[in-house]
């Protein structure tokens, strides 16, 4: 597998690239809800659905949480993005040995409190729209060596209302349930999401 690394120039690039864009792209970027995570280290459970994605979780990461930024990614997708293992990605593939590497590689990541590491369950692009979650197996098995992370899910939304500009909506929520199951956390992350849904339904400008 491909694990990941920081490399001091390219993942301080990376940042500033991020901060910028962010600035540049959004009319504003909003955070709704709140999780302290201090002091543990955070497993990022979000929706996968844009180019955006790792970049939005790197900004929540830098902005909230705190936190030293690593993300999952199918292995022929890094292999294509080499640059992206030295700001933190880390691959996956398929087949069981190489999965059960990738997750107690995850895991072992996950012991140390100052790392976030983002994960799509989901393994593939969808609409933003997309509420039919599947969620692949896994996740339990990250949770069962690591108890003390802090599992948070993150829905990302966007509306551009009067704007020629998109705002950015981040929906965060922790998940807490001893049933650490990925039938359970699946199941949690279709009520969060559909309940962030509807309370962005009823904003009005």
């Amino acid at each position: 597998m491909i694990y990941a690394k920081h490399h001091p120039l390219v993942y301080l690039f990376f940042k500033l690239y991020t901060r910028l864009k962010m600035k540049s792209s959004f009319n504003s970027v909003k955070v709704v809800g709140d999780v302290d995570a201090t002091n543990s280290s955070v497993l990022l459970i979000a929706n996968h659905i844009s180019w955006w994605d790792g970049f939005w979780a790197l900004y929540l990461s830098l902005n909230i949480f705190k936190k030293k930024y690593h993300f999952m990614m199918l292995e022929p997708e890094l292999k294509k993005r080499w640059l992206f293992s030295y700001s933190g990605g880390f691959s996956i593939a398929h087949g069981v040995k190489s999965m059960i590497e990738s997750l107690n590689y995850t895991a072992d990541l996950l012991t140390d409190k100052n790392n976030l590491v983002l994960m799509f369950p989901q393994g593939k692009l969808h609409s933003m729209y997309h509420d039919d979650f599947q969620f692949q197996k896994g996740v339990e098995r990250i949770l069962e060596k690591t108890p003390e992370t802090k599992v948070v899910f993150l829905v990302t939304l966007i509306d551009y209302f009067e704007h020629p500009k998109p705002d950015v909506y981040f929906y965060i929520q922790e998940f807490k349930s001893k049933n650490q199951s990925s039938v359970e956390i699946e199941k949690a992350y279709r009520t969060f999401f559909k309940a962030s849904v509807e309370r962005q339904k009823q904003i009005e400008v």
